[in-house]
């Protein structure tokens, strides 16, 4: 149930379809200790073990509303629902605003948990309202987006305040008009000659299907949990000493400042870079390694890893960084 396929247990696994299950097994004491896994897409089990109650939805159930006065398009899907399928679906239907998160792997509901994003966009982009349940309470409850406090991989469902609700479903807001987000650089570059109007969503799809196959391995063939590491985040000063020690200016973007009493944006450093560039090209430990085409996944090789080896790896990849760079990576993936 995990797309890295390493060797796991857990001490036990439910699986559900609607609230009305989960308010059964609260009264039946079942949703103590209980940890959500959707697609298994980002979680590390680092020691093969894991004692307590795994909590998966089986519910797949997508619903499209056109009827929206606001214009936008609204669009239900479960917390089970394949997030790559949900994509396809909305593109086909002629809708915008997923189209640059295909081929993520995953489910809707860790992705309003992790809030996935690649290629320019942001699950927060799209998201309306969650809807969860509260098993402290027994109730069902909306939590509205700016009450998410969505940030790079971030929401308040990994915090305190709302680790323990359960995500069953997610509501988002699409667009029927030609809306293409061309922020990546080779997405800007791929259609440069088109205008909006031209374009479709499933042509974005497919565009930003070739670039994911062209650098990621295929969890079927070596399993990973994908992009393995965050992008780091400094202050443009340490940006510029860095660079310095360097030699040249180090590869980085302008994260937009919140308030407008930042004098100096932060630079949001690329994680692939600083690993190729401190060396760690062709880094293993055990059975797991370094995907060659891109640096920030760390892969399964030939499905004998362990969750030792890939913490050790890992360690070993944080370390050389930091002794190269003095920058300090942080995972993305959860570890368990």
């Amino acid at each position: 149930m995990t797309t890295f396929g390493l060797p796991a247990e857990c001490g036990r696994l439910i699986e559900y379809d609607t609230a009305a299950d989960l308010q059964e097994l609260r009264n039946a004491g079942m949703l103590k200790e209980t940890m959500p896994i959707g697609g298994g897409s980002n979680i590390l089990f680092t020691t093969g073990r894991f004692n307590g109650t795994v909590l998966h939805c089986n519910n797949t159930t997508v619903n499209i509303n056109r009827s929206n006065s606001s214009g936008a398009v609204e669009v239900y899907a479960a917390a089970g629902c394949n997030l790559d399928m949900l994509c396809a679906m909305t593109c086909a239907e002629g809708l915008w605003g997923m189209e640059n998160l295909s081929g993520i792997p995953g489910e809707i509901g860790g992705a309003a948990v992790q809030n996935v994003g690649a290629y320019g966009a942001e699950f927060r982009d799209l998201v309306k309202h969650v809807i969860c349940f509260d098993p402290s309470t027994g109730n069902e409850t909306t939590i509205e987006n700016a009450d998410c406090r969505y940030g790079y991989r971030d929401s308040v469902f990994k915090h305190p305040e709302g680790k323990n609700l359960i995500v069953t479903g997610v509501v988002l807001a699409l667009s029927p008009t030609p809306k293409p987000n061309r922020n990546y650089a080779a997405l800007a570059a791929a259609f440069k000659d088109t205008a909006d109007e031209k374009l479709t969503p499933t042509d974005f799809r497919n565009e930003i299907l070739r670039l994911r196959t062209a650098k990621l391995p295929d969890p079927a063939i070596a399993g990973s949990a994908g992009s393995f590491f965050k992008n780091p985040v400094v202050s443009a000063q340490r940006h510029r000493e860095i660079s310095a020690r360097f030699g040249r200016e180090i590869p980085g973007h302008i994260v937009p400042a919140e308030s407008s009493d930042v004098t100096e944006p932060d630079v949001k450093l690329s994680a692939a870079w600083l690993i190729d560039n401190a060396g760690c090209k062709g880094f293993s430990q055990g059975g797991a390694s370094l995907w060659p085409s891109q640096p920030l996944v760390i892969i399964n090789t030939c499905g004998q890893a362990t969750g030792e080896d890939v913490v050790a790896l890992e360690k070993r990849i944080i370390q050389t960084v930091r002794n190269v760079f003095q920058v300090e990576l942080s995972p993305e993936v959860i570890h368990i």
